[in-house]
C-alpha cells in the first residue's frame, strides 16, 4: 500500500508542472507579429541613387547672402563631428529642425608663421564657403547660426519644388 502511495504522489507530483504549463500556454493569446521588412539598402558608392543640396554662402559677422543654391547628383560630402561655432539648420515650413550641421568659424583663418613659431587665428570681415547640405523633400529654409546669434536665413524650398523631377544638376536663380 505504501509503494502504491509513493507511486501515486511521485506522478503527482512530476505530472503537476507538465499540465499547469500546458494550462497557461492555452490561455496565452497566439501573437502575430508584422512581417519583417529589410531596410533599404542605399549604394553610397553610386553616386546616382543620391542628391544632395550644395549651398554656397558669403558670410560676415552681421549676415549672409547665398552665392550658390543648386541641387546635384551623389551624397554630401561635407563631413559632420565639427564642434565650432557655425551652424547650419534646416527647417520646415512650420519652423520645426530637421537637421543641423556644425562647422568651424568661416571667419577665422588658421595660419602658422614659420620663422616666429607661432600658430595665430587673425579674423577676416567676410568668407565665402561652400556646404553639401542633406536633400530633405520638407525643408524650406536654412538658418545660418554663428556664435550663438542667428545671422540670416536662407530660403531654399522653393529650388527644391521647383527641381523635383528635373535632371541634376538642377539650380534656379
Amino acid at each position: 500500500m505504501l509503494s502504491r502511495r509513493v507511486r501515486l504522489l511521485a506522478v503527482a507530483v512530476l505530472a503537476l508542472p507538465a499540465i499547469a504549463a500546458g494550462a497557461i500556454a492555452a490561455q496565452a493569446t497566439p501573437t502575430t507579429s508584422a512581417p519583417v521588412q529589410p531596410a533599404p539598402t542605399v549604394d553610397y558608392t553610386d553616386p546616382t541613387k543620391g542628391a544632395h543640396l550644395r549651398l554656397g554662402l558669403r558670410v560676415s559677422k552681421g549676415g549672409v547672402a547665398p552665392t550658390l543654391l543648386e541641387i546635384d547628383r551623389g551624397f554630401t560630402s561635407t563631413l559632420r563631428g565639427s564642434t565650432g561655432p557655425f551652424e547650419l539648420r534646416l527647417r520646415d515650413s512650420a519652423g520645426a529642425l530637421l537637421d543641423t550641421l556644425t562647422f568651424d568659424d568661416p571667419l577665422a583663418v588658421r595660419a602658422y608663421d614659420s620663422k616666429q613659431n607661432v600658430h595665430s587665428n587673425p579674423r577676416v570681415e567676410e568668407a565665402d564657403i561652400v556646404v553639401d547640405l542633406p536633400l530633405i523633400d520638407t525643408t524650406v529654409t536654412v538658418e545660418v547660426v554663428l556664435e550663438r546669434g542667428r545671422i540670416g536665413e536662407v530660403e531654399v524650398g522653393s529650388l527644391i519644388q521647383a527641381c523635383q523631377g528635373r535632371p541634376l544638376p538642377c539650380a534656379f536663380s
